[in-house]
């Protein structure tokens, strides 16, 4: 835990290797100790695929988020929120490389299964809508990216209030689309 904490101070601190060395020493420590398909070891996983997404190391942050994946699908089932989050994880590669049709797959699922969990104004149904409204948009799918887009809106001013910013956000966003279009 003292090298996931460490690795995450340095994330935070735009310390990608120092981050990466900090977090691979806490995956060698849990696939030490415990089975390769734990869900810690998932987690680890998943840590050092956000640094390599953040170092623009695509193909790297999208090997370490399928290990996560498979494991939390074995261990969890798929329709644990924790896959969602996997899901989420790898459409912002796969919508990063501009691979939107992939991107598109992991954020639906995603949706569907905080759908499924979660409170329908929960803010991760909101965040989910967002990110498909976003591809939606990057795909010139305009009246589609609104629909999401607005749906995470009146999300986010039931749960958050009319001033805060990221229902500005949602603002911007629908914004730019009529702009577009």
């Amino acid at each position: 835990m003292s090298y996931i904490n460490i690795g995450s101070v340095y994330d935070a601190k735009f310390e990608y290797d120092k981050a990466l060395e900090y977090f691979q020493k806490a995956l060698a420590i849990d696939l030490k100790t415990k089975a390769a398909d734990h869900p810690d070891v998932a987690q680890n996983y998943n840590n050092i695929g956000v640094v390599y997404n953040k170092k623009a190391e695509y193909d790297h942050a999208l090997e370490y988020f399928q290990k996560a994946l498979t494991i939390e699908l074995k261990q969890l089932g798929p329709d644990h929120p924790s896959v969602a989050a996997s899901y989420i994880n790898i459409g912002v590669v796969y919508d990063t490389k501009r691979e939107y049709d992939k991107a598109l797959e992991y954020y639906q699922k995603s949706l569907a299964i905080y759908l499924k969990h979660l409170d329908p104004d929960h803010p991760d149904v909101a965040m989910s809508y967002n990110n498909i409204g976003s591809v939606r948009d990057s795909m010139g799918e305009y009246d589609q990216a609104l629909e999401y887009y607005q749906k995470a809106l009146a999300i986010k001013l039931k749960q958050l209030g009319p001033g805060h910013p990221s229902v500005a956000t949602s603002y911007n966003n629908m914004a730019y689309v009529y702009y577009v279009k």
